[in-house]
């Protein structure tokens, strides 16, 4: 299998309808837009794809799902999870029916010790032969991925990279010193020129839901030697015209701004209100 390349990769959303239920023919709508617009692939049932609202066996629908109707996206499954075995049955799982890639979270429930969280690491790295990405947003997990955890992994040779979403310059200049050795994608987009221009991979992003072309085009002109400074400065914009807004309903609601339907969020998160929508619909319009 040939590993990942660098690029812009979206943290797909996971369409509900109005009642909770999957909405499969939306989610394989999305991976359409996603791939006319050019980015490397997907996570599917990440941070963005509300992955702790799924159950083990929905996500590995969803898996199979995007795998069956990928066209040519990568696919790479998250892994979101405290439970040891149902991080194995999910990696099996995506191995089996086709994914390209892990991308996995340290467990957030307990405060892990370094030993705790690299014998989970190894368990998972010794148990599948797919390539990891180690995901690091400790504002949700609480449990920092530190450069002294990545060290303890690197032996391992399907230890593909990092995905840094704490949204700090710091915490990605922590990372960029294991280039080449592994990849860095950023979360955070407002990054991801800083990204690159240290050796990075690219962004794994929330926002390339509904700005893919631009993610893209900033990632194509900084490769091609282009300026990208302003294309990275309108990603900032649209970044925050967004995010003054709960995520992940803010990118659903957006995307019915570029002609797709609406879908809803699962509990415990909420849809926008009515007010919320035309706020959101100011902010975002002449982003488009």
């Amino acid at each position: 299998m040939e590993p990942l390349s660098d690029g812009i990769y979206t943290a797909l959303l996971t369409p509900f309808t109005e009642e909770g239920a999957i909405d499969e023919a939306l989610f394989v709508r999305l991976l359409a837009f996603q791939e006319a617009a050019g980015v490397r692939g997907v996570v599917v049932a990440g941070t963005t794809g509300e992955g702790p609202s799924l159950s083990v066996s929905e996500r590995v629908a969803l898996y199979e799902l995007a795998s069956r109707t990928r066209g040519q996206l990568r696919i790479i499954a998250g892994i979101l999870t405290c439970s040891l075995p149902d991080a194995l049955s999910l990696a099996r799982s995506a191995a089996d029916v086709g994914c390209d890639a892990l991308m996995v979270a340290p467990p957030f429930y307990y405060r892990a010790t370094r030993e705790g969280l690299i014998a989970f690491y190894r368990a998972l790295l010794d148990a599948t032969a797919l390539p990891v990405i180690l995901y690091n947003i400790p504002q949700l997990t609480r449990q920092p991925i530190t450069a002294e955890l990545v060290d303890a992994l690197l032996s391992f040779p399907n230890l593909l990279g990092i995905k840094d979403s704490s949204g700090d310059p710091e915490s990605l200049a922590t990372y960029l010193p294991f280039v080449p050795r592994l990849k860095v994608w950023v979360g955070e987009e407002k990054l991801l020129l800083r990204c690159l221009q240290g050796g990075g991979a690219g962004s794994i992003s929330g926002l390339a839901n509904v700005f893919p072309e631009r993610l893209v085009a900033t990632f194509r002109a900084f490769c091609e030697g282009r300026e990208a400074d302003g294309l990275q400065q309108l990603i900032d914009k649209a970044a925050d015209a967004l995010d003054a807004f709960p995520a992940p309903a803010n990118f659903k609601y957006a995307l019915t701004l570029r002609g797709l339907p609406l879908s809803h969020v699962r509990p415990p998160l909420h849809d926008l209100s009515e007010l919320e929508q035309r706020d959101l619909q100011k902010a975002v319009q002449p982003h488009l």
